[in-house]
């Protein structure tokens, strides 16, 4: 039977001996006074505005809250150190600051090619969000000096190799993420294997890269080091075409640099190791040894001729490099003009929240090396370094995501209660006296009365026993559509 053919009987629900009004009994009255469930085209303001202050809360705790915390946990004041050096020109020298940003890897429509258009909209919307409000943070609390992305900005970079409009939306988008800051360095211009290829390159889409993020192929010296940054991607490409660049740069780097300064090489595509000898360590996420394998546009590690020919040419004390998205610290034994030399390279986690790992990171790198008219040559024996860096883990993507898919389930629960099942919302509240003065004595709750919920016992009154499903539709759209607001207002506006 139906539920309004039970209405047609000459027994009302709240009628019924189980439901009965009682006293302090908070069943709706049979006429008279508002009914917020029969009122098909009304809004109970008072139940959206407590759903949305629940909702604000939420959102600001997890959009501002925690990654404020986050990235004052990694201050460099609390890892540098600097200050305990034994060498007092570094305790009186400000260091030079650097931010990795390996991978972000912005998603389009090559990311999930068999998704539907609404997940791949929802995803992009909840990714970008997640990076441009980490980036925010970073730059507001951090403020490096320098900012260097590590390649891969972009996921479908390769593929868009005639659609340059296509191509440059996305440029637009990335750096509406990623917007450059006043009065620092932002270098974007090392290339990926999603932004250039890696088996299949074509020039045009490596000129194009070029055109807009600067040199593939280039160094700076800051902090009193100088960081090569290498296009190691084209560089191991068997067309000379493709490779000339990059090698021509490689050998004429020593007629270009300072000889007498510490060198850091920055490559999107991990040197060579041999995975049973060189272990990654404990910081690794994934736990497994180091991938060694090719596939369509990519390769996990250069081969063994190219990281050796880097490391011979360029000796560099320690090497970024990304691709992995995880992280993994090596190190790498070469000999460099007869002298046996050990560089530490580091291939740091991803900064992306759909790249395969549960806490992305960046990392961070503090340059102190002080001047000195009277240097001593790089390769003498000096234990003091001129460099530390940390990984700085980024705030949770999964935790905030699960708590907004779980307050949405109860929001739509609660609103279901009052308009889909509010004979049992009634029942339930009837009983709650019952059941807290059961619980505890009334010694312990002097000002406590079972008939002390005005606020509820209006609300509850006002109830239709009615199901109202226009009703409840509604509210739930109106609220959804709130909270959709409320995310776009964070995202752009706070």
């Amino acid at each position: 039977m139906s539920y309004r053919g039970k209405e047609k009987s000459s027994s009302l629900p709240f009628e019924d001996e189980e439901l009965s009004p009682r006293p302090n009994s908070f069943a709706p009255k049979r006429a008279g006074g508002p009914s917020f469930g029969r009122s098909v085209g009304s809004l109970n303001t008072k139940l959206l505005s407590f759903l949305l202050i629940i909702w604000i809360l939420t959102i600001h705790y997890f959009e501002r809250i925690v990654p404020r915390q986050t990235m004052n946990a990694c201050q460099w004041e609390k890892w540098e150190k600097w200050d305990e050096d034994s060498n007092v020109k570094k305790q009186q020298t400000a260091p030079h600051r650097i931010a990795l940003m390996p991978d972000p890897q912005i998603i389009d429509d090559h990311t999930y090619p068999n998704k539907s258009k609404a997940f791949n909209y929802i995803t992009t919307l909840i990714s970008d969000n997640y990076l441009r409000r980490n980036y925010k943070f970073m730059q507001n609390i951090l403020d490096p000096d320098t900012t260097i992305f590590l390649g891969d900005l972009f996921d479908g970079g390769r593929e868009w190799v005639e659609d340059d409009e296509k191509w440059f939306k996305e440029y637009q988008r990335f750096m509406g993420i990623f917007p450059s800051k006043p009065n620092r360095r932002t270098i974007m211009s090392i290339p990926g294997n999603h932004d250039i290829g890696y088996q299949e390159i074509k020039p045009k889409v490596t000129k194009r890269f070029s055109a807009f993020f600067g040199e593939l192929n280039n160094y700076v010296e800051i902090g009193n080091h100088t960081i090569v940054m290498i296009d190691t991607i084209s560089m191991s490409h068997p067309d000379p075409e493709i490779s000339a660049e990059s090698k021509l740069f490689l050998q004429n780097l020593d007629d270009q640099i300072n000889p007498q300064l510490p060198r850091i090489l920055l490559t999107h595509v991990p040197l060579y190791r041999f995975t049973d000898q060189q272990l990654c360590g404990p910081l690794r996420e994934k736990g497994d040894p180091f991938p060694l394998q090719k596939g369509y546009q990519y390769q996990t590690v250069l081969d063994w001729e190219v990281s050796q020919t880097l490391l011979k040419t360029v000796d560099p004390d320690v090497i970024f490099s990304g691709d992995d998205h995880d992280y993994c610290q090596v190190k790498h034994k070469f000999n460099f003009q007869g002298i046996d030399r050990v560089a530490e390279e580091i291939s740091a986690k991803t900064v992306s929240m759909t790249c395969g790992v549960k806490y992305p990171a960046l990392q961070l790198l503090s340059l102190n090396n002080p001047y000195d008219p009277n240097p001593k040559s790089k390769l003498a024996d000096d234990s003091t370094s001129s460099y530390v860096t940390e990984m700085c883990y980024l705030p949770s993507p999964y935790v905030a995501l699960n708590s907004y898919i779980f307050l949405l389930l109860v929001t739509i629960g609660i609103v279901a209660m009052v308009y889909l099942f509010p004979a049992s919302l009634v029942k339930l509240a009837d009983k709650l006296p019952v059941v807290i003065s059961k619980k505890f004595k009334h010694d312990d709750l002097p000002q406590w009365k079972p008939s002390q919920f005005p606020k509820n016992s209006e609300f509850l009154r006002s109830l239709s026993l009615e199901r109202n499903w226009i009703s409840f539709g509604l509210h739930v759209l109106v609220a959804i559509t709130a909270v959709y607001s409320l995310f776009g207002f964070y995202y752009w506006y706070i």
